[in-house]
């Protein structure tokens, strides 16, 4: 088995448990870098999705003036939130579309050498602990992807667009100076729009907890592969 340098290869595992593999998989892509969101482009997401789906469901409770007051400044959070996440989002995907080919290359590159370094810690423990635990976290996965499908369905394949579309729908009816529109929300309307917000944030939620689970199964098939398995 090649030697790792140390510095190269980040964290040492210390240990084959699914917490030691979390922090190694942590290490590892903050090492390689990619194009992964930051914590202000996440809290502005979720902000964004908070104010709007709060201030409909206020809104639609409270009438009159303060009803419209509170759904105004959900949309402004909303907007806010949304939009601060969309330009940093842009900000971090420039540099491929600047050198799409050529930094896609480069990441990929730099990629496949660490991911190398941290199967190769992964391969100094016993062969046997790593197949039981290839075997416990398929089984994990197979179970996870039935149960999540009833609920996230192809969600990680919409993207953005169904916050796009609930924009659409707020901002149809507007006309400049029409405030009044936003204050025309049933509380049934603000119930399903606080719904449809709550259940897109927890769908992302557990697809980035599927995602990581396949990253377990992937490490361990891949350093169990390299061993002849």
């Amino acid at each position: 088995m090649d030697a790792v340098p140390a510095a190269a290869a980040g964290t040492p595992l210390q240990e084959l448990s699914f917490p030691a593999l979390n922090a190694a998989l942590d290490d590892y892509l903050a090492r390689t870098g990619g194009t992964r969101a930051g914590p202000w482009e996440r809290w502005s997401l979720i902000v964004g999705i908070a104010g709007a789906g709060l201030g409909m469901l206020l809104g639609s409770v409270l009438s009159g003036k303060a009803g419209a007051i509170v759904t105004l400044s959900g949309l402004a959070v909303e907007i806010l939130g949304l939009g601060t996440s969309m330009c940093l989002q842009i900000r971090r995907e420039w540099r491929q579309f600047r050198g799409a080919r050529r930094e896609h290359a480069r990441e990929i590159e730099e990629g496949y050498t660490q991911y190398q370094q941290l199967v190769q810690q992964v391969r100094a423990f016993p062969l046997e602990q790593r197949r039981r635990r290839l075997r416990y976290i398929r089984d994990r996965r197979t179970t996870m992807h039935e149960r999540l499908g009833l609920f996230t369905g192809g969600m990680e394949r919409l993207g953005v667009l169904p916050l796009l579309v609930a924009l659409y729908l707020q901002f149809k009816d507007w006309r400049w100076g029409n405030w009044n529109t936003f204050a025309n929300i049933t509380l049934v309307q603000g119930l399903l729009a606080f719904a449809i917000f709550l259940a897109y944030a927890l769908s992302w939620h557990l697809i980035n907890l599927r995602v990581r689970v396949q990253a377990y199964e992937l490490l361990l098939a891949e350093a169990n592969t390299q061993d002849g398995e």
